[in-house]
C-alpha cells in the first residue's frame, strides 16, 4: 500500500498537469441484468504504456455467491503495441482506490487524526482502512454496514491485521467522533448525516461512481472544501458533486482542484484546522495503469505470473 500511495502521487500529478491521456470512461448499460459494463483507456508517456480496464458491475451477483465486480486490465507497450500482461483488475482496482485515499488522506486530513469511520466492509473498504492507516497515526476505527454479520466479520479481521481498535458503530451519531470519514458503498442515497460531521473531518467518497448515487449529504458537499481525481469525469459521473448542483447548493466552481494539483504544490489544501475536506474519486484509469506497470516490473524482474502465446 505505501508503494501504491507514492504511484498514485506520482500519476495524479501527471494527470493534473495533462501529460497524461484518459478519456472518461465509456459506461455501457445492461438493463436487462441491472448491470453495467465500464471501458477505462489511458495512454501514459510517462510509463511509455497503454492500459485499458474493463470492470463489469452486477449487484445480482451476491444471490450466486459471485463478487460484485469483476475486472481485468490489458497492459500495451505503446511504443511497439504489443499487449505485454493481462491482470486482475478486481485487486487492481481495490489497491489504487485504497492508495488514492490514502493519498489525498495524507495531503488533506489533520496531521493527528486517529479516529476513522469506514461505510462499508467490502474489499474496498478493507483498502480504504489500509490506506488510512498508512498515512495517520489511527487508534479507532468505526465500522458501519448494512450487514450486521459482514460488518462484525470485517471489524474483526481489521483488528487483528492493523492492531488497532476497531468496533461495529452502535448509532450513527457516534460519527462525530471521526476525524477522517471513508465511504465504500453502493448506496443510492446519503449514508449519513452532515449533523454528525465535525469540524475538521476528512472525507474520501468512492463508492458513488454514477451521477445518480449520492453517499454524502448536500449539506456536507456544500460546507466542504472540495477536491477531485479528475475534474472531466467528476463533473459527468459524480452524483456526490452533480445531485448538489442540480439542487442548487454548489456549482461546478466548488471544486477547488484536482488532487494532483495539491500534490504538485500548486494549490493548498487543508487552509485550517477546522476545516471539513471532500476528496470525491470516481477513479481513473492512469491509477490502473500505473499499479499495473509497476506489478509487470516486479513480475519480469522475479519471473512471476503465466507466459502465454496468443
Amino acid at each position: 500500500m505505501k508503494d501504491a500511495i507514492g504511484l498514485m502521487r506520482e500519476s495524479f500529478v501527471a494527470l493534473s498537469h495533462g501529460e497524461v491521456h484518459a478519456p472518461v470512461r465509456m459506461n455501457l448499460p445492461i438493463p436487462e441484468h441491472r448491470a453495467r459494463a465500464l471501458f477505462m483507456p489511458v495512454y501514459s508517456p510517462l510509463h511509455g504504456q497503454i492500459a485499458q480496464k474493463v470492470v463489469t458491475v452486477h449487484p445480482q451477483n451476491r444471490q450466486y455467491g459471485l463478487p460484485f465486480i469483476h475486472a481485468l486490465v490489458l497492459l500495451i507497450d505503446a511504443v511497439t503495441g504489443r499487449p505485454l500482461a493481462v491482470m486482475d483488475g478486481e485487486y487492481i482496482t481495490a489497491l489504487r482506490t485504497g492508495a488514492g485515499s490514502g493519498l489525498a488522506t495524507d495531503l488533506l486530513a489533520r496531521p493527528d487524526a486517529a479516529t476513522v469511520a469506514i461505510f462499508g466492509a467490502g474489499v474496498q473498504a478493507r483498502t480504504q482502512l489500509e490506506a488510512v492507516c498508512t498515512v495517520r497515526p489511527v487508534r479507532r476505527v468505526l465500522v458501519y454496514g448494512r450487514n450486521a454479520d459482514n460488518a462484525a466479520r470485517f471489524a474483526a479481521e481489521a483488528s487483528e491485521t492493523h492492531q488497532v481498535d476497531v468496533v461495529v458503530a452502535r448509532s450513527s451519531a457516534q460519527l462525530q467522533e471521526a476525524d477522517i470519514i471513508c465511504t465504500a458503498t453502493t448506496s443510492p442515497i446519503p449514508v449519513f448525516d452532515d449533523d454528525h460531521v465535525t469540524a475538521g473531518c476528512h472525507i474520501n467518497g468512492i463508492g458513488s461512481y454514477r451521477p445518480d448515487m449520492t453517499e454524502i449529504p448536500a449539506a456536507t458537499v456544500s460546507r466542504a472544501a472540495v477536491f477531485v481525481d479528475q475534474r472531466a469525469a467528476a463533473l459527468e459521473e459524480a452524483g456526490d458533486l452533480i445531485i448538489p448542483m442540480k439542487s442548487g447548493h454548489i456549482d461546478d466552481g466548488h471544486i477547488l482542484a484536482e488532487i494532483g494539483a495539491v500534490a504538485a504544490g500548486t494549490v493548498t489544501g487543508r487552509t485550517s484546522y477546522e476545516e471539513v475536506t471532500f476528496f470525491k474519486s470516481v477513479g481513473n484509469a492512469v491509477q490502473d495503469l500505473a499499479v499495473a506497470s509497476h506489478m509487470y516490473a516486479l513480475s519480469e524482474e522475479n519471473e512471476l505470473g503465466v507466459k502465454v502465446k496468443l
